[in-house]
């Protein structure tokens, strides 16, 4: 009867346990909207981020090996954070933005902190790739007069454009247009070869970024810097290689590199050139220690000691 007593007072205990244990977590797994503000670095410590963006510009005026990235910025959805400016590497000299059309708030938010940190954006018109959507010189016109407008109203710093080798009249549209709209500061940087530039042109432009995206061996790569700073006339000064993140490079012992890393290195080797241009860099984005780590390793390897 004793043992009969306890174990019938163990159950019920069981189930008092279980009953209050439902209730419990029927209390405790309830939704409830939690606030949450996100602070950035600038509002953690105003001293030291002024501090810091200070030698971050202080850095970019100084001689040094040029980093320049395309962003297809804003897309609509957004995938990640990867998609916004205020993520890329800090000491990033030059974005383009590839979607610059769809300049979003989010956008215009990030200039802020890309003034603070001395990174110039540029606004992208890749006539190469947009060609059909003009249908003669007056649509062209009408798209590059509102290209102008949206750098002056979002303060950004300039543009950069490709061109259709094939289209000459085009390209001396572009280069006229977006080179007399240029203020003080501002840039012009063509992307391509610049043999589709003409020659009374090509002094108009502050940069070059050389295709080099999708060369694939150094013997190639040499006859392309040999034909743009000779036969097109480009100084090294002004020319930066360009490279694609995922994408290889094969050194003379056919030995395969990354090809931005590698591409850092011969800007060095076959110049010194002006810098490195990072295509598709939403390949790079994803690393389980840091962010871009192709890109942050060659601005460090470009610029060691700064």
């Amino acid at each position: 009867m004793k043992n009969h007593i306890i174990t019938n007072l163990f159950r019920c205990m069981a189930v008092s346990a279980l009953v209050l244990g439902v209730a419990a977590c029927s209390d405790w797994t309830e939704t409830e909207a939690v606030e949450q503000q996100v602070r950035r670095p600038s509002d953690q410590d105003p001293a030291f981020w002024a501090e810091y963006t200070a030698a971050l510009r202080e850095y970019k005026q100084s001689e040094h090996f040029l980093t320049y990235a395309r962003l297809y910025n804003s897309p609509t959805p957004s995938a990640s954070e990867k998609d916004y400016m205020r993520c890329l590497p800090d000491s990033l000299d030059i974005v383009s933005l590839t979607n610059a059309d769809n300049f979003s708030r989010f956008d215009a938010e990030d200039m802020v902190t890309m003034h603070e940190k001395g990174t110039r954006v540029l606004y992208q018109v890749d006539y190469a790739a947009r060609k059909a959507e003009f249908s003669g010189d007056a649509a062209l016109k009408t798209y590059l007069d509102g290209v102008i407008a949206a750098v002056a109203a979002n303060d950004l710093d300039g543009y950069s454009f490709t061109a259709d080798p094939l289209d000459a009249t085009a390209t001396a549209s572009i280069v006229s247009t977006l080179s007399a709209a240029k203020t003080d500061g501002q840039l012009l940087v063509y992307e391509g070869n610049p043999l589709f530039v003409a020659e009374a042109d090509r002094a108009k432009l502050d940069y070059v970024v050389l295709d080099t995206e999708a060369t694939t061996d150094i013997t190639t790569l040499k006859l392309q810097v040999v034909n743009a700073t000779g036969y097109a006339g480009i100084a090294p000064e002004r020319l930066l290689l360009a490279a694609a993140a995922g994408a290889p490079l094969y050194d003379e012992d056919v030995v395969e590199h990354a090809a931005i890393t590698e591409m850092a290195e011969r800007v060095v080797s076959l110049g010194p050139l002006a810098g490195l241009a990072a295509y598709d860099i939403d390949n790079d984005y994803y690393d389980v220690e840091r962010n871009y780590p192709l890109l942050s390793d060659a601005i460090q390897l470009l610029n060691p000691s700064k």
